[in-house]
């Protein structure tokens, strides 16, 4: 039987879907660890993770019933065939072609002990990197595993020896010696890995698994047991931290694919800015100038509570974790999870007691090495390549960021880290000409006098210097990065949400809370926000102005407020100005948040920013302004320095908490919880990153084969891609694109005519080859008919006569589709709501 084999890119002669798995775990699993299964038979793309489904889905899906009665009748035939040798293997040349192997023969033969080995060391490396199971579980499973292998091997030895017995064969002969002690040696799958630290030295020589080492930095003393006395006795305990190295790291995630990507950066069109290589810092600094490939690093630090925030441990086991990523990666991998390599994990307790130095001072070490002009020389796949890099940027919240970069905290006088900003100025000046921005030079000698005291200087709001400006490039006043997430979505958004939703609940009474979270349970999300649907309100809420929550995460907030004039618009009289507010803010939202933006955007940004400030202080002169409205008016320089503010939030470091938080709970071992969480962060990186790849970038997760003829718009598609229309093309119902999904009926932006988007409706998505180049969008154009301001969103009409296009994903003027949405007005039209705003480049 013929099956296509995606990796080789053929038809080869297997015995049913069994012998394709021997010929892939042959051929091609060392090379594909963790890439996706691409079906191919009968030109279907559908893809798998998994092994077994894929192979499920090629015989239910493709050859039904027909490979199961084939199947069945090679089994019943396999005794009569081993009855006649030569008749088999004349058979078997006949089935298979001649000279050529079975695949699942030449597997078998080639079987041996490093192999089980292999597939055993697969097991335990998918458990202990799975934050939801402890290592007593790993153990746990290793023995019942060994005791199974151990009883089934030594079951079928004795039955095998008894049948050769029955049938007068010499059980003593040097083959069948040779042959039991082969299924001796299988007996114990684990031999050579049974402990951490064989398995641990397997996985650094087969798979580049960078360690963390443990650094100590000092001495403290505690109380322990004495098993000899049976008393409490002071005893000298270590303090140490996990630091993970970064040039290790580097040898691992730079493969081929990954360099060729870094290679192709390129800088954007003049008067666009795309990245921290359109901004004015890159052009600013000479390493960069005289480096433009060197690797660009971003650090974060962020303080974890690992266990019950409520429970009587709390503070105890909090952890400092560090992370940093690359910047010269294209926005579709730096997005990925497994793009935020750890750096670093610490008890914050360590932080206060020793500082940042230490904890810092290996970083800079390996820092210092890659921005020397010599830079450093790793060996990547047998070559040796020169790397260059610096430290461009650092993430964090206010607090952690004060706490690291050497101010005083966020409640202090001076609050600001770009500008000398004190708390009385924020509330009426809102303009970034009105402040002095701080410089290099003051704030050096400012840091030489904070230093002499105690609680540092309240002057300047310098509590210390900062080990992060003995590097060549980094300077923490030079750090032009303000973390969107909380200034936006944990600040400024619920703070001025809450505001509105208590004028129109309690004091206008436009609509109630109940009917408001009502419309939030019935709404019809777009596709990629369902994931953050907002949680109800609850009245408590909104009544108390105490604080500033109302009971959303980040992610809830963002999709919460680019939706309430949706929810909320129909009971709006137009020119309310509490809701002016509210789109005053959306429209900073949409340059702040957009992945391309142009310097005349910036300026027109910072007016937008004055034109809010000044109307939430008339409406509400009550309240006061905080720090992150402050922050606000530092945006446009932020993006035209260090380029789009998205591309250095917060919100993809602190979705690496999660991990760390379910292997503390599951773990329930606090001895050394930073050790336990390094590891097995180490391990899931290495498993992630195994192939080769940060992202996957194509997967399909259902499909048919149609007629070209049959679908809508078949002539566009048969005239663009050269087919005949009784040809049978594959339409995928879900592709996945560098984990981004597509399905039909979504919204595409397919071109910006006079600045204004225009739109698509997916009516097929056709995949060529299982490649992000060879998938295709049949799009329906729709009519754009202006932006409603009350919204918030683009009202679209399919016309009568409809047109089609083709278009594939680097021909779009934005990769995020849309879904189509109304509001609760009577016979609402379709609006699509960008997440940002839209410009197409030249």
């Amino acid at each position: 039987m013929e099956l296509w084999c995606f990796k080789c890119q053929e038809g080869i002669q297997v015995e049913g879907t069994k012998g394709l798995a021997f010929h892939w775990r042959q051929f091609h699993a060392s090379e594909s660890s963790g890439e996706m299964l691409i079906c191919g038979q009968d030109g279907c793309m559908q893809t798998f993770s998994l092994l077994n489904p894929f192979l499920r889905h090629i015989k239910l899906q493709h050859f039904g019933v027909e490979m199961r009665i084939e199947e069945d009748e090679e089994d019943s035939n396999q005794q009569n065939e081993q009855m006649d040798h030569d008749n088999h293997e004349e058979s078997s040349d006949d089935e298979v072609g001649p000279h050529v192997v079975p695949a699942e023969h030449l597997y078998l033969d080639n079987f041996d002990h490093d192999t089980l080995k292999q597939l055993a060391l697969s097991l335990l490396m998918k458990l202990r990197s799975t934050a939801s199971v402890p290592y007593s579980s790993v153990l746990e499973v290793m023995n019942r595993t060994r005791e199974m292998f151990g009883s089934t091997l030594s079951a079928l030895e004795h039955e095998m020896l008894r049948v050769m017995q029955a049938h007068g064969v010499n059980t003593d002969a040097n083959d069948v010696r040779d042959l039991c002690y082969k299924l001796a040696t299988y007996q114990n799958p684990f031999s050579g890995i049974e402990t951490w630290k064989q398995q641990s030295e397997y996985m650094v020589e087969k798979l580049l698994l960078v360690k963390p080492h443990e650094i100590p930095l000092g001495v403290r003393f505690d109380q322990a047991v004495c098993r000899k006395a049976g008393q409490m006795v002071q005893k000298a305990v270590t303090d140490t931290f996990q630091y993970v190295h970064i040039l290790d790291v580097l040898r691992m995630v730079l493969s081929p694919a990954i360099q060729r990507t870094i290679a192709a950066e390129t800088m954007s069109p003049a008067g666009y800015i795309q990245g921290y290589q359109d901004g004015q810092q890159f052009q600013q600094l000479g390493f960069l100038r005289d480096h433009p490939l060197a690797l660009r690093f971003q650090l974060y630090y962020d303080d974890v509570e690992v266990v019950n925030p409520l429970g009587s441990k709390t503070g105890v086991h909090k952890l400092g974790l560090f992370y940093y990523s690359i910047q010269n990666l294209p926005r579709c991998l730096n997005s990925s999870m497994n793009s935020v390599h750890l750096l670093a994990v610490c008890h914050s307790s360590d932080l206060k007691k020793f500082g940042f130095t230490p904890i810092l001072r290996p970083f800079i070490e390996e820092m210092r090495q890659l921005e020397s002009d010599d830079g450093a020389v790793l060996e990547l796949r047998g070559e040796e390549v020169l790397i260059h890099g610096t430290l461009v940027s650092f993430s964090a919240d206010s607090a952690a960021a004060h706490e690291l970069l050497g101010f005083m905290s966020p409640s202090a006088n001076k609050l600001c880290r770009l500008c000398d900003a004190t708390r009385e100025q924020i509330q009426h000046d809102f303009l970034e000409s009105n402040f002095d921005m701080r410089v290099v030079e003051d704030h050096d000698a400012c840091a030489e006098v904070a230093e002499a005291r105690r609680q540092g200087d309240p002057l300047s709001g310098i509590r210390t210097s900062c080990s992060l400006n003995n590097l060549r490039s980094f300077h923490c006043v030079a750090n032009f990065n303000l973390d969107i997430m909380h200034d936006l979505l944990e600040g400024v958004c619920p703070y001025e949400v809450k505001l509105l939703l208590h004028t129109f609940t309690r004091t206008e009474r436009l609509i109630t809370c109940d009917e408001l979270n009502q419309r939030i349970k019935a709404f019809h999300s777009s596709s990629n926000d369902r994931k953050n649907k907002p949680s109800a309100i609850l009245p408590d809420r909104i009544r108390n102005l105490v604080d500033h929550k109302i009971g959303q995460k980040a992610a809830q907030m963002w999709c919460l407020v680019r939706m309430l004039p949706l929810l909320i618009g129909d009971r709006i009289p137009v020119g309310n100005k509490h809701f002016d507010l509210l789109l005053l803010l959306l429209r900073c939202m949409d340059i702040i948040y957009a992945p391309v933006t142009t310097h005349a955007q910036t300026a027109y940004l910072k007016y937008l920013i004055l034109d809010h400030h000044q109307l939430f202080r008339q409406l509400s002169p009550q309240y006061r302004m905080i720090n992150k409205h402050h922050h606000m008016i530092h945006y446009p320089t932020c993006i035209q320095m260090a380029g789009p503010l998205t591309t250095m939030q917060c919100l993809k470091y602190e979705m690496k908490h999660g991990f760390c938080k379910r292997v503390a709970s599951v773990n329930c071992n606090f001895k050394n919880i930073s050790k336990s969480v390094a590891c097995k962060h180490q391990i899931l990186q290495c498993a992630a990153l195994a192939n080769g790849e940060v992202r996957t970038a194509f997967e399909c997760k259902a499909g048919s084969l149609v007629v070209v003829q049959s679908l809508e718009g078949g002539e566009t598609a048969a005239e663009s891609l050269g087919l005949n229309l009784d040809e049978e093309i594959f339409i995928a119902t879900l592709v996945v694109l560098y984990g981004t999904d597509y399905k039909t009926n979504m919204y595409l932006v397919t071109d910006v005519n006079g600045g204004e988007p225009q739109f698509g409706k997916i009516c097929s998505i056709i995949v060529a080859q299982p490649s992000v180049d060879s998938v295709h969008f049949l799009v329906k154009l729709c009519s754009n008919n202006g932006f409603n301001t009350h919204y918030h969103g683009y009202r679209v009409a399919l016309p009568q006569d409809p047109m089609f296009t083709m278009k594939g994903l680097s021909s779009l003027v934005d990769h995020l589709p849309l879904t189509g949405l109304r509001s609760y007005e009577q016979a609402s039209p379709v609006y699509l709501c960008p997440r940002y705003s839209i410009l197409k480049t030249e």
